[in-house]
């Protein structure tokens, strides 16, 4: 029975050995036996299975005092890597809030991101809200003379999620238009994860308009539209509990921090394999094509002809409340991967077409631009995460600097007019 026991650890030391090597090297185990999936794309439980198993195994076979040295010498290394991390000061040791706790409820909006929280967001990137509570720098009120302002609203895709603060496509309309209008140019990103339609317009009726922006940009993704317009969201309590950070207590040992993000960096790395939709898009366009509100397809479960009312009644408010403070409303519709290269999930960017053409409100669709590409890699996250990679937004920040320079009144003749200096430089230097 004890040689029994002690092949069976053996065993087991090897097999979390094996599954550790797959976890870091080639995104984890996934085995479909029928009745039953298991699953292994995270590192801590083979890790400390490995510990409890080697330690366990020196206990059976009488090793008592190797055991205990073994656990002191853990101990001792644990504090030599806390005081070396506090020494060197790592970023990876640093504490950080898990990124639900961004959030806090809000009697207008539902949830709003917290003012002044600096942490490590999607994808292990850093990120810092200002004190209006958007991922942006600070913006006062007032604009300065002579400068274009644009004011983006927007989800996840609009903030950033995955790419630094400097590729976001606000940020690089920024740089662009600058260089076609060659006046200043300042955008301000008012986007928030989780956000929608709703939101959009309550923001911008009460407090985005007082930036008295040249620009409104729109920026729709799929799931944008959920239901009948409202004056003010009930709190979403769920982010009452204000910040936390991972770990509770043990946030406060550099070491913990420190693997912990180890450990987050590997379970982002395997998300294709822990999350079923990030690797099936037939999966993923099924699941979405049920969703009335979505639009993606024709007839959309019967209640299409509602949704596009509801729709149509949303963009012709945000379009007069930017008008009423003298800024234009653009669209920019932000495609869900699943619907690049099928027209049949792709309704929704018709009906957008259709209603901001109806209304002569500036409008382009990114899918065909994405679609240009030879694989969803090249503008998206894939396969770590659905959202838009670097080159996605500048693609996007492209398109809208053409689109508001074509149809935008109060900045399109400062496109024409630095194209036509451009144009007579050139001239004069030929």
């Amino acid at each position: 029975m004890h040689r029994l026991f002690s092949a069976v650890l053996v065993a087991a030391i090897g097999v979390l050995c094996l599954d550790i090597l797959l976890v870091c090297f080639a995104r984890g185990i996934v085995l479909n036996l029928g009745w039953m999936t298991v699953r292994s794309t995270t590192i801590e439980f083979p890790v400390m299975g490995l510990l409890s198993a080697l330690l366990l195994l020196l206990v059976v076979n009488g090793k008592h005092k190797e055991a205990m040295l073994v656990c002191a010498s853990l101990v001792v290394a644990g504090v030599i890597a806390e005081i070396l991390l506090r020494i060197s000061d790592h970023p990876l040791s640093k504490p950080y809030a898990d990124y639900v706790a961004w959030y806090e409820p809000s009697d207008v909006y539902g949830h709003q991101l917290v003012p002044n929280f600096e942490g490590i967001g999607p994808l292990n990137l850093p990120v810092t809200i200002n004190s209006h509570g958007f991922r942006d720098g600070e913006h006062a009120w007032e604009k300065e003379s002579g400068t274009i302002r644009i004011l983006g609203l927007g989800d996840s895709f609009t903030f950033g999620w995955g790419v630094s603060f400097e590729q976001t496509f606000l940020k690089q309309l920024e740089k662009l238009l600058q260089q076609r209008t060659g006046k200043p140019v300042e955008t301000i990103n008012a986007g928030v994860p989780g956000w929608g339609l709703n939101q959009y317009y309550l923001y911008l009726k009460k407090a985005g308009i007082r930036y008295a922006p040249n620009v409104v940009v729109l920026a729709y993704f799929t799931d944008d539209l959920s239901g009948p317009i409202r004056e003010a969201i009930p709190a979403n309590e769920q982010y009452r509990g204000g910040l936390r950070f991972k770990g509770g207590a043990l946030h406060h040992f550099r070491l913990y921090n420190f693997v912990k993000s180890l450990s987050d960096r590997i379970r982002e790395k395997n998300r294709t394999k822990r999350v079923p939709y990030l690797h099936d898009q037939d999966a993923r366009r099924a699941e979405w094509s049920k969703r009335s509100n979505y639009l993606m397809t024709e007839g959309s479960q019967g209640n299409g002809g509602a949704y596009e009312r509801l729709l149509f009644d949303y963009l012709a408010r945000l379009k007069q409340a930017a008008e009423d403070h003298g800024a234009e409303l653009v669209v920019m519709y932000i495609p869900d991967i699943a619907q690049l290269y099928h027209p049949e999930v792709q309704h929704i960017n018709r009906v957008l077409a259709k209603l901001t053409a109806a209304q002569h409100i500036p409008f382009v669709d990114m899918t065909p631009r994405f679609e240009q590409a030879p694989d969803f890699s090249t503008y998206y996250l894939w396969p770590r995460d659905p959202h838009t990679n670097a080159a996605g937004h500048l693609e996007m920040a492209k398109a809208l600097t053409d689109l508001i320079c074509r149809f935008v009144r109060t900045v399109s003749v400062s496109c024409k007019a630095r194209a036509a200096q451009t144009a007579s430089a050139v001239s004069n230097f030929e």
